[in-house]
């Protein structure tokens, strides 16, 4: 079967991934060493964005490159049910139709969400497997299966018994649109200019005041104390007397407490305990009420009659127009401050207090931390280590509750006339159930889902069990954006270490964000989202797959390269053509029979694939990814296309030809898997698939040999060089001396260099190939040689002047730091191109004026 003129990746690659399915190619053999990656589900219900493109590329190579290289690879798959997300998609639904989830029970939001997301989950495994991601789809885990379910239960289980669960009191972050609680790690934080309110609270005696410095005017109705630190000198004499809350005219005292930052504002600050997290663990240190003020609409609530009902911002304004008709305002200064918003809407994020359920971390993180400390799991780059411990070292309680019907309810029932008394029951499709005689009534809200995902590497592999992929646990990496490293990947080893005693994973690899091409990060509200589905209509799955990965750095947000796609396309059809070449020398009835070097061509390209195949396997083993790649490049384009295809010309070997085709297939594989596969298919001489075929073993060759082609590369370069720099447009003749390399080889020179013949001489003539260092010359007349060197001195000053615009350009700092990362990187390369064409003309011209 011939492969056709050109190759147009849509038309083989459906065809390409259905043989790896059906051949059942992705699943484990259960013979060589276990190395497994878990794949971070995708949300079910949603498409896949570029960060998905990087995120489940890299893994992929390694788990194609582990499987060439013998190991028992791999790769499980997952999909999310994405609770918070999922559930404000379906909520938006619910509003097109006039309805809220207050309009359902939990039982019929819970079996509408889950139609929903059933309808949608196919579209992303198709995008997954169009990106070519050789996932073992038979073991997909789904967040909602029962083996997950009840692996959640049961941590949650042991952890209610080993007292690490409880339920309390204290304040969340609360978003009052989707009216729902976040965990700390999950608020996002921005830096927005605000304002600094000065308020005087006066003495009970309304002679003196103190005057508080707060951000949030609104909450003072809800104040039970005013603090101060107790060694600031301005209010040692107040401490422990009692002011008037204004508007409210409420008694509150003045405390002492070292949180307060004496240089901040006035020094003395409002406690607004159910509104503020630092406010409420000061109230438990000094015994203080709790006043809740907002509800979980956003709403005023307990509050004077002319506040009541209104949202914050509202309240704001009117609260600070009563006390400037107080005459209690003291002045306001502008400010910068982190404000916390919820990541799905970007709604300001409510501090509030609520009745949760919360985890105790620092039992969980104690061990964590240990394990990091003696370095018992690997991190790309090593510096996220220590960044790791420290975040553990002041983890806070999580609160894993959610108060949305989308999720894994949690265990919990609570008797109905004692709200202290809560048991743990998994019935919970039972609103109420009785329990030796007593009734309890079911728990509405469902757990975070980073609580069933951090449980995620034990929970596929199905380890606690026994299960079939049991003993690819621990696995081998975990690879992930740097932006969940907190979230996720500091979860899963507190949570397996808890269950199971072992970490989850021996390496992590954390990978930055993909930013648009002007390095900005991508959102749908800028309309610059890039979507991998496009790029692979348009280029293929390879072109994609290389072009993602192309001067990628751990842990670095970097900008999307476009023009790094389109260079991958072009390899992929360079691997073609070299295929296409290799298939027409070797014909339909090529056997494979044992190497036999016959020229230093042919010695040195398997010195060269050879090396290739060897730095490849150290860059992968090693996560650099991006340098694996361009060794890949580099070996196929430059040696095996420029080189070594166009010297076979002169003297064919084809069992040589048809090795080095399949060598560039198999080391090419991990990073393009279907112009490889297609190929690999097509050829007559090939068995099996090439994805379950083995990575390449070195074979024999003769130094010697090889370096004698490194010499006759030199010289052609230089000669190729020198006649595109001559004027006009003709073959030369080449002259040589004293020279057996030349002489030995003249056939293959004389091809490469594309030169009218090759003839000893005893009486050297023209121009030398001075910087190949050997006895040659150009046969040129005098005024060429004038000519040509008049045009090398032109072209010097020309190479000069554009390295001074181009330097110009990038030492601009408006340049540098608003042009798009791209193009400031082509400028960077500009120059070293310029730097390199002066110094080849200076000696260029060197050579000329010593003739």
């Amino acid at each position: 079967m011939q492969l056709a003129k050109q190759y147009i990746p849509n038309d083989y690659e459906p065809d390409i991934y259905a043989l790896w399915e059906t051949s059942d190619s992705f699943a484990p053999t259960g013979e060589g060493k276990p190395y497994s990656i878990v794949m971070p589900p995708p949300n079910a219900n949603g498409n896949l964005h570029i960060g998905h493109a990087l995120d489940m590329n890299l893994k992929d190579i390694l788990i194609r490159y582990h499987r060439l290289k013998g190991d028992d690879a791999v790769f499980i798959p997952g999909a999310d049910h994405a609770g918070f997300e999922t559930w404000v998609v379906y909520e938006k639904e619910l509003a097109k139709q006039g309805k809220s989830r207050f309009d359902f029970s939990r039982e019929q939001l819970y079996s509408q969400v889950w139609n929903f997301v059933q309808e949608k989950r196919g579209n992303m495994e198709l995008q997954l497997r169009a990106l070519g991601t050789s996932a073992s789809w038979k073991h997909l885990t789904f967040t909602l299966d029962d083996k997950v379910i009840q692996t959640v239960y049961d941590t949650f289980r042991q952890m209610w018994e080993d007292d690490l669960i409880y339920r309390g009191e204290r304040i969340v972050n609360y978003c009052t649109v989707h009216q729902t609680s976040f965990a700390d790690i999950e608020v996002e934080h921005k830096t927005e200019k605000g304002t600094l309110w000065k308020i005087a609270y006066p003495t009970l005696d309304k002679i003196g005041e103190i005057v508080v410095a707060t951000t949030r005017p609104e909450t003072m109705l809800g104040d039970v104390a005013v603090a101060v630190h107790p060694d600031d000198e301005r209010y040692k004499k107040l401490i422990g007397t009692r002011i008037l809350l204004p508007i409210i005219d409420r008694e509150i005292p003045i405390i002492a407490d070292e949180y307060v930052d004496m240089s901040y504002g006035t020094g003395a600050v409002k406690i607004t305990p159910a509104h503020d997290p630092n406010d409420f663990e000061m109230a438990e240190r000094h015994g203080l009420p709790i006043k809740s003020i907002i509800s979980h609409d956003g709403k005023l609530i307990n509050v004077p009659p002319q506040f009541l009902g209104l949202d914050p911002q509202e309240a704001r304004r009117r609260i600070l127009a009563a006390l400037e008709a107080m005459e209690l305002r003291r002045g306001e200064s502008d400010i910068e401050h982190a404000v916390g918003h919820c990541y799905k809407c970007g709604t300001v994020i409510e501090p509030m207090v609520k009745e949760q359920w919360f985890i105790k971390m620092q039992p969980l993180a104690k061990p964590a931390i240990e394990a990091l400390e003696k370095r018992e799991i690997t991190f790309h780059p090593a510096s996220k280590r220590k960044e790791l411990i420290a975040y553990l070292e002041q983890l806070k309680d999580w609160n894993i509750s959610r108060q949305i019907p989308w999720g894994i309810p949690i265990p919990a029932f609570v008797n109905e006339t004692d709200s202290n008394d809560w048991i743990f029951d998994t019935r919970v499709t039972e609103k109420r159930i009785v329990v030796n005689g007593t009734t309890y009534i079911r728990e509405e809200d469902t757990f975070d889902t980073w609580f069933s995902s951090g449980q995620w590497p034990y929970i596929v592999t199905d380890y606690l069990n026994g299960g079939e992929l049991a003993k690819y646990f621990p696995t081998s990496l975990m690879e992930t954006g740097m932006d969940i490293m907190r979230a996720w990947v500091s979860r899963m080893i507190m949570l397996s270490l808890y269950r199971t005693g072992k970490l989850p994973f021996k390496d992590v690899y954390l990978h930055g964000m993909v930013n648009d091409e002007h390095n900005q990060k991508m959102s749908k509200s800028k309309g610059n989202v890039i979507n991998p589905m496009e790029l692979v209509s348009e280029f293929g799955s390879d072109a994609t797959r290389m072009g993602i990965i192309a001067g990628r750095a751990p842990a670095q947000h970097q900008a999307f390269n476009r023009g790094a796609v389109i260079a991958a396309r072009n390899f992929c059809n360079k691997l073609w053509n070299i295929a296409r070449f290799v298939e027409a020398q070797i014909g339909d009835d090529h056997v494979i029979v044992p190497l036999q070097p016959q020229t230093p061509a042919d010695h040195w390209i398997i010195r060269q694939l050879n090396d290739a195949a060897n730095n490849v396997a150290v860059r992968l083993e090693q996560y650099r990814f991006s340098e694996a790649a361009e060794t890949v490049y580099h070996a196929i384009w430059d040696d095996v296309a420029d080189w070594y295809i166009e010297s076979s010309k002169t003297a064919i070997n084809r069992p040589l030809l048809s090795w080095v085709l399949a060598t560039s297939l198999r080391i090419t594989h991990p990073f393009a898997p279907f112009v490889t596969e297609t190929i690999w298919q097509t050829l007559n001489y090939t068995d099996g698939i090439l994805m379950r075929d083995s990575w390449p073993t070195p074979e024999q060759y003769d130094e010697i040999e090889a370096e004698q082609f490194e010499r006759i590369k030199e010289l052609v370069s230089e000669g190729r060089w020198v006649i595109t720099e001559l004027p006009g447009n003709k073959k030369y003749r080449l002259l040589y001396g004293n020279d057996s390399l030349v002489k030995e080889n003249a056939d293959t020179i004389k091809h490469l260099m594309r030169l009218a013949s090759i003839e000893h001489t005893d009486q050297p003539r023209g121009l030398r190939l001075a910087a190949a260092n050997r006895e040659v010359w150009l046969d040129i007349d005098d005024e060429t040689l004038y000519q040509h060197q008049t045009e090398l001195e032109m072209r010097l000053a020309e190479a000069r002047k554009r390295l001074e615009g181009l330097e110009a350009r990038i030492n601009n700092p408006s340049y540098a730091e608003k042009a798009p990362a791209h193009l400031v990187e082509e400028t960077r390369q500009h120059i070293t191109d310029q730097q390199a064409l002066i110094q080849r003309l200076i000696t260029e011209l060197e050579v000329i004026k010593c003739n």
